[in-house]
């Protein structure tokens, strides 16, 4: 069974009109429902790792035994569910894997578990443990969206209230679910949007399995990497086959991207300690985006380009932040070469603060964003000769377009004015980044090879780009503290060695062939 829902936190300040509100939507035909449910995985976190959920839950007087995975993007999921029965008295509850034997969710447990069921029928062998609880109450109501539309559908809104518990910690829920019940998928886009507007509610892909996994380290007192590494979501290449149309392609592109963003932002939502690299990673899918709607502009393909305002306020709001954590170092460099003491001076002080960040990971321009990227992802297929052409050629022309337009700008590259390098590294990245997110087009090695030689180019553009805007900040306050004219003239100083090891750097670049 394929669940599709989206989950929104809702803010503390909203929290009593959103129950206010769907205690009047519902008109007493739902009563509250206690949830309580236990999640199994191995010690090793199998489950988690391969991004999917075993739970036995208490539904009422009913027990019900589910597997969750991920499906095609954030707005839909695997979920099997299969009647369990009720622990004895004083007997904890156990998870058997028997039940979902000739159910779509058999064979990801075989490949994720190495279960047997000739051997093993009810997973005994597996080293499946208890390691969080769940302990919820559910308000429910249904409604109409969308009636007498295309997208006319049924939706069900469930407020979760409670807590997840893993040994002596636990974590508050509250979140809203609107879940699909019937009709058309786009009723759950355009419910969320009424809620987003009205309430302030934002989007969260986390699940509470993902929260629970992450406490339950946290109370085995596990070694890991920081939480804000480990939880970042790096760029994966679209998920593409050989013989892959352009509509599929720009849907898995597309896709790839949306999870990116979706899945740092809501990261960053949740305010962790530390935020750098989720930061990071979330302003560059929004970077990533913004550079395949350039790659697709020529088309007629139903990209969202409208959505892109949403993102480039967003990724311009980031910018001042990241230049804050990219320059970090600065001072105290400036103090070790006999220069003055003296903080970065930020053009704006708020702007590179974390709570900036998280603010804006909980924005509506972000989770609008995300919402008009899934209704693009739900547009039909397209079925004209363009979009039904092998992806790989008209690729292939348009990255070498690109290709031949950097390359040439780089054999001057020694000529090239400040402002044009500037131009050449940004049309360099947006190659790049379409190369790699592309990357299944490519022989592997001679992708890999073409990717090291541009990051390295890309690299050494960026270390000027990044001196050049400290230089601007140094001369702006110089105009008020005659001690930062020192530190001025020396970020002046060194920009004919660092124009030199770029040029290098290009050089070598220009060397290596395309990957296509």
């Amino acid at each position: 069974m394929q669940e599709i829902e989206l989950k929104f936190q809702i803010p503390a300040l909203a929290l009593s009109a959103v129950q206010t509100e769907l205690t009047a939507l519902d008109g007493g035909q739902h009563a509250p429902l206690r949830l309580r449910a236990a999640y199994f995985d191995t010690p090793e976190r199998a489950l988690a790792q391969a991004h999917m959920a075993l739970r036995v839950r208490q539904e009422g007087r009913r027990w019900v035994q589910t597997l969750k995975a991920g499906g095609s993007n954030t707005m839909m999921r695997l979920e099997d569910n299969q009647p369990a029965k009720a622990p004895k008295a004083r007997q904890a509850v156990v998870a058997d894997l028997a039940r979902h034997l000739g159910t779509p969710a058999e064979a990801p447990l075989r490949t994720v578990l190495g279960w047997d069921p000739a051997q093993d029928p009810s997973g005994a062998a597996t080293g499946l443990i208890e390691l969080y609880r769940t302990d919820i109450t559910r308000h429910r109501a249904r409604v109409t969206v969308g009636a007498g539309t295309p997208y006319e559908g049924v939706v069900e809104l469930a407020l979760d209230l409670g807590h997840i518990h893993a040994g002596e910690l636990n974590v508050t829920v509250r979140e809203l679910e609107i879940e699909s019940i019937s009709g058309h998928p786009m009723a759950v886009i355009e419910a969320s949007r009424d809620w987003v507007r009205r309430h302030g509610v934002w989007l969260d892909t986390q699940t509470k399995a993902h929260r629970g996994d992450r406490l339950a380290r946290r109370a085995a007192a596990v070694d890991a990497p920081p939480a804000e590494a480990e939880h970042a979501t790096l760029a994966r290449p679209a998920r593409l086959h050989a013989d892959s149309t352009l509509d599929q392609a720009w849907r898995a592109a597309l896709e790839s991207c949306l999870e990116q963003i979706s899945a740092n932002m809501s990261e960053l939502g949740t305010a962790p300690a530390v935020l750098q690299r989720t930061g990071y990673q979330w302003r560059l899918g929004l970077r990533r985006l913004r550079v395949l709607a350039r790659l697709l502009q020529p088309t007629s393909l139903p990209f969202p380009h409208a959505a892109l305002a949403h993102a480039d306020a967003l990724y311009a709001q980031l910018g001042l932040w990241r230049d804050a954590q990219v320059l970090a170092w600065l001072p105290a460099k400036i103090v070790r070469k006999g220069g003055p003491d003296l903080p970065l001076p930020y053009p704006d002080m708020s702007a590179t603060h974390d709570e900036a960040v998280i603010a804006l990971a909980r924005s509506g321009a972000a989770t609008t964003l995300c919402l008009d990227l899934l209704a693009a992802l739900l547009h039909p297929p397209g079925d004209n000769a363009e979009a039904q052409q092998p992806y790989r050629p008209w690729l292939v022309k348009r990255l070498g377009t690109w290709q031949t337009r950097c390359r040439e700008a780089a054999r001057h590259a020694s000529k090239l004015s400040e402002v044009a390098l500037h131009t050449l590294r940004k049309r360099a990245k947006r190659l790049r980044l379409m190369a790699d997110l592309f990357a299944p087009a490519w022989k592997p090695k001679r992708h890999e090879a073409h990717h090291r030689a541009l990051k390295r180019a890309l690299d050494a553009m960026g270390v000027i780009q990044d001196e050049a805007v400290a230089e601007g900040w140094y001369a702006r306050a110089a105009l008020d503290d005659a001690r930062a004219r020192w530190v001025q003239d020396w970020l002046h100083g060194r920009k004919r060695k660092l124009r030199r090891q770029a040029n290098r750097a290009l050089r070598d670049w220009r060397g290596v062939k395309a990957p296509w």
